[in-house]
């Protein structure tokens, strides 16, 4: 084991194997030294840990509990979340109450049901556990968009957009991405009247293929979603864990022409294609740093020791709802509406 960097902050992660070169850049990049890391898969917690060059845990609520680190970094949460009895949710909150920091790649809980079902929402000791958790990187809180957010207003209305996020299975999931993209489509937008979405998995040949279940977890491949608003805006979404490379583009479409946010910066074309405005970033070191790095990085830097949130916990259940109307849809091939989940949320 090497020592770690001076005033680097400890973390533990807890990750697949193939996901180390992308975590480790990110932490370090962030300001944080990994001292142990474990896997959802037992049988691959050695090479969980190996990868990262840290000392292997198999336990992740006790090390919540008990661990002495500045965050704990679910890039593979498996199945925690998932419980029913509330334990996962009173871990997080032993994690927060001592001052430890829990973010999470995927969404934990993965499902608006699991936000009942799990206590996620019930305080302890006036605290509300499902405020303790931070998803990273989530698009809307990207720099690009933080960096573009003058622009965004001036931009004005937005009649429709499409919103794409690629990546590899090593850099994030179906299921994060799919969050992802939802909870940004609700900040441009609000909430859908209906969406319509097909998910095709990476193996599709034709033929007979599985349907999605009633969560996020788990989920790879390809999603295509249409979003419709009850004002008569519209959104489409592409996300897939299978593209080849890191990549993250919102076109937004309005009055006063077209606005294009990436990675690393944005482009505003008038209704003539004369361009209004554009920046782009340029790297400020030698090697250039990949987008996936960099996105985890940005957001990673943000819950570092010292940093005060700028931002308010996600709505969690609210995107959630979305997503889980969206899993509906690809199940039974209709349009599906968002309020009929709320609906359930709120009776059940």
């Amino acid at each position: 084991m090497t020592p770690m960097a001076e005033n680097a902050a400890p973390a533990v992660v807890w990750l697949r194997p193939e996901q180390a070169p992308l975590l480790s850049a990110a932490l370090a990049e962030a300001g944080f030294e990994p001292i142990a890391a474990g896997c959802a898969t037992p049988e691959q917690t050695g090479a969980a840990a190996g990868a990262m060059g840290v000392t292997p845990i198999d336990d992740l609520r006790s090390a919540m509990q008990s661990v002495e680190c500045d965050l704990i970094l679910l890039a593979d949460a498996g199945p925690f979340g998932t419980d029913s009895d509330g334990t996962d949710a009173s871990a997080v909150f032993e994690a927060h109450k001592r001052g430890v920091c829990i973010a999470t790649l995927e969404p934990v809980p993965d499902s608006a049901l699991g936000v009942r079902s799990g206590r996620w929402l019930e305080p302890i000791k006036g605290i509300v556990p499902l405020e303790c958790i931070r998803i990273v990187p989530l698009p809307q809180r990207a720099s690009a968009f933080l960096d573009a957010a003058e622009v965004l207003e001036a931009f004005g209305h937005i009649r429709s957009a499409a919103i794409e996020l690629w990546s590899t299975p090593a850099e994030t999931t179906l299921s994060a991405g799919l969050f992802g993209a939802l909870d940004l489509t609700r900040w441009l937008f609000g909430e859908p009247e209906t969406i319509d979405a097909a998910i095709v998995g990476p193996d599709h040949g034709g033929g007979v293929h599985s349907l999605p279940g009633e969560s996020l977890r788990g989920l790879t491949g390809d999603a295509t979603l249409t979003l419709r608003y009850a004002d008569g805006r519209a959104a489409g979404v592409f996300v897939s864990d299978r593209a080849g490379r890191w990549n993250r583009t919102a076109t937004l479409l309005g009055p006063a022409g077209r606005l294009r946010v990436f990675d690393d910066g944005f482009e505003w074309l008038d209704p003539e294609g004369k361009k209004v405005d554009s920046s782009r970033s340029t790297p400020t070191r030698g090697t250039p740093v990949s987008h996936s790095v960099e996105a985890l990085s940005d957001a990673l830097k943000r819950l570092a020791p010292g940093r005060s949130p700028t931002e308010g916990p996600v709505d969690h259940t609210a995107v959630l709802a979305i997503a889980q109307a969206a899993l509906l849809s690809a199940r039974t091939g209709h349009a599906e509406s968002p309020g009929t989940i709320q609906r359930m949320l709120r009776v059940g």
